[in-house]
């Protein structure tokens, strides 16, 4: 098992409750893993690995004590959707959180409804940060990543164009810098992530 392998497998997961899932039979409980991430996006590296937390410090601060309410949050990212990572990262957030934009579910007579939950505002600011605003009772919050605080690995370009060049042994150092990236978001997300709270938990739209 490679260093990002044992990574993904180890972070803990994020626990939600899905009311379309209890609906319609299959589970009223859902455990998205780090390594759910790295399989829908198709793969693993700090930006996944920042919205994972991303996704997971906002529930935190929309449910407090309660289970989170997949599709239940509205996600609004302060960028154009081709900016940056901003798209992919978006991607994330919306796998765990079940917000979707004009392809998500229509929902059933009037209920369950995720499309529209997933936006993109190249005009609001702080730019690349991401609110989420709880539908039931409008508490929102902001959360900005700040990627440039990620510890950075000196090594990482040169061994990165060994191993596109065939260098196994390049491949091997480079794989591990970039693992110990990943792994510094998920250990202290606390260092990268800034919380702004626009309208407390408990507040009414």
């Amino acid at each position: 098992m490679t260093d990002l392998e044992t990574i993904a497998k180890s972070a803990a997961p994020i626990e939600l409750h899905d009311d379309l899932a209890d609906f319609l039979g299959f589970t009223p409980r859902l455990a998205y893993t780090l390594e759910d991430a790295g399989k829908f996006a198709g793969h693993l590296c700090p930006t996944v690995a920042t919205a994972f937390e991303m996704a997971r410090r906002a529930l935190k601060e929309l449910f407090g004590t309660e289970t989170p309410q997949r599709g239940q949050v509205q996600v609004t990212v302060a960028s154009q959707p081709d900016a940056f990572a901003n798209g992919p990262l978006a991607q994330i957030i919306g796998y765990v959180t079940g917000a979707a934009g004009v392809t998500g579910f229509k929902g059933i007579a009037g209920r369950f409804n995720r499309q529209n939950l997933l936006h993109f505002d190249a005009n609001a600011t702080p730019y690349g940060s991401v609110t989420f605003t709880r539908i039931d009772t409008g508490a929102s919050v902001r959360i900005t990543a700040f990627g440039e605080r990620i510890p950075g690995e000196p090594d990482l370009a040169p061994n990165m164009r060994g191993a596109l060049a065939g260098d196994a042994a390049a491949a091997k150092r480079f794989q591990a810098s970039w693992a110990r990236r990943v792994k510094a978001v998920i250990d202290h997300p606390e260092r990268i992530l800034e919380v702004e709270y626009l309208k407390p938990a408990g507040s009414k739209s």
